[in-house]
């Protein structure tokens, strides 16, 4: 969809860049000589022609205009209009940065889960690194104990998927940060004379749709622009550069698109904050409605809202202002079209599935942890069998579980077409399967069943149990360890 709405405009294909990087490049382009830590505008004034600013440190500088780029709680920002509530989310937000590359880099980019009253977002930012935001709802001013906050977040997603799980366990405690989310309304005059506000000072918007950096750019894009042509036209006329006339073209322009933006942000943490799978969530009594597994109306409303709206959505927000840039070469090229398979993968979770390029691996959990992962051949021709005893007259590995409830020839794990298929071989106690949604099942003798990431497979009992994982590379023991204490119960 985002390849789609850029190559449209001419525009180049985006890449998910950091917060910390992007700062380093910027510092770097403007030269470090010119940036000034530790030194915050606390005070300023309006001459007319010029304006004062005074820093936290006492010293006093002038300049032409004073643009307030201080964030949320912007000092200007009080300055221009006086002292302002924001408006509290509901939700506390973690973040943090991992050195993790999941299975499914190749296919998927961007991943978004959603829970009821709680989720998660995820990026590659390159690099071989994962940033990552779990929103919890919850009262605002909370604190966590010290070095606690990894520990809080495993609890609190404990259960999920392993593409949350993963993330967070690579994730070092010192690199998660905590803060809670609030956003302002824009309003229609962003500044006075010579002073403005720029990004998150004016119109500071939640993150679900990540866009308040980019419209922070955007904001500086339109500003430098105004300025430029006021300096085009004071040197044609003779005449002083407009300074507040720019100022005020700049809000103009930028008014109308930030405030529709500002309000999808909203209605997107609404959709995901009021998430529910299942019709019975979060209705007291009425919970065992979820045990019938009925999906809730708003489910179905929201794949259709993003099936249909999406698209032209993320056409207008990505596009920006591209439409007045005549004359611009198209950029996208056609090996940049990475979602090409989108649509397919939005409809299809087989097709997803298939596309992972990683390794599958059966992780052993509670008494069959004496037994080492165990990978899965990718080879249609060699399928492994499990048992309680060796079989060296079938093709492929053999998996020895010495357990009393396994068979001798229990069961068959083969790959076909792009996918792994468990087959019950007339075993006397069964195999089993728990999917990521708690629902366990015995799979019917000698008909294959589809095995899928995050499934617990039980041959027999539970105590001869094994989790299905992908990975990129072999687990290290503390992730098997992870694993086995964070499976769903």
């Amino acid at each position: 969809m985002e390849f789609l709405a850029l190559a449209e405009r001419g525009l180049p294909v985006t890449r998910v860049i950091s917060r910390m990087a992007l700062q380093e490049i910027l510092a770097r382009a403007v030269g470090e000589d010119s940036i000034m830590n530790e030194s915050n505008v606390v005070d300023f004034v309006d001459h007319g022609d010029k304006v004062t600013v005074e820093l936290e440190n006492g010293q006093k500088y002038d300049g032409d205009l004073l643009v307030g780029a201080d964030g949320i709680w912007s000092k200007v920002r009080n300055k221009l209009f006086g002292e302002r509530e924001a408006t509290y989310s509901g939700y506390t937000c973690y973040t943090g940065v991992a050195d993790f590359v999941p299975a499914d880099i190749e296919s998927v980019g961007y991943r978004v889960f959603l829970g009821h009253k709680q989720y998660f977002v995820s990026s590659d930012v390159g690099g071989g690194k994962t940033q990552w935001y779990a929103f919890h709802q919850e009262s605002a001013g909370g604190s966590d104990i010290p070095n606690g906050k990894k520990k809080r977040l495993l609890k609190m997603f404990e259960g999920w998927c392993d593409n949350v799980i993963d993330v967070l366990l690579a994730t070092e405690e010192e690199a998660i940060l905590r803060r809670d989310i609030y956003d302002r309304t824009p309003t229609f005059i962003w500044g006075k004379g010579r002073v403005t506000l720029l990004g998150d000072s004016i119109h500071a918007m939640q993150p679900n749709m990540g866009q308040g950096g980019c419209m922070a750019i955007e904001d500086s894009y339109q500003l430098a622009l105004e300025l430029g042509n006021a300096w085009e036209q004071s040197i044609k006329s003779g005449s002083p550069i407009d300074i507040d006339s720019s100022l005020k073209s700049y809000e103009r322009e930028r008014r109308l698109r930030v405030a529709i933006v500002h309000g999808m942000a909203r209605m997107a943490a609404l959709m995901a904050s009021t998430y529910k799978a299942y019709l019975g969530v979060g209705l007291g009594p009425f919970e065992f409605l979820t045990k019938f597994r009925i999906p809730h109306p708003g489910r179905v409303g929201g794949r259709f809202l993003i099936d249909k709206m999406m698209p032209l959505m993320l056409n207008w927000v990505l596009g920006g202002n591209s439409s007045k840039l005549e004359g611009r070469p198209i950029c996208c090229r056609l090996s940049d079209k990475a979602n090409d398979q989108l649509q397919t993968w939005f409809e299809d979770n087989d097709a997803l599935e298939r596309a992972i390029n990683g390794e599958w691996i059966l992780l052993p959990c509670d008494e069959a942890g004496s037994i080492k992962p165990i990978s899965l051949s990718q080879d249609e021709m060699k399928p492994c069998m499990i048992g309680s005893s060796q079989h060296e007259d079938h093709p492929g590995s053999s998996i020895i579980i010495p357990l009393p409830k396994v068979s001798p020839l229990h069961a068959r794990i083969n790959y076909k077409d792009g996918a792994f298929f468990l087959t019950d071989l007339r075993s006397v106690h069964g195999t089993w399967i728990t999917d990521n949604e708690g629902r366990r099942y015995r799979i019917h003798s000698n008909y294959p069943s589809r095995v899928r990431p995050s499934d617990v497979i039980e041959f027999g009992s539970d105590k001869a149990s094994f989790r299905v994982k992908v990975t990129r590379s072999a687990p290290r023991e503390s992730e098997k360890k992870g694993t086995k204490l964070y499976q769903k119960e």
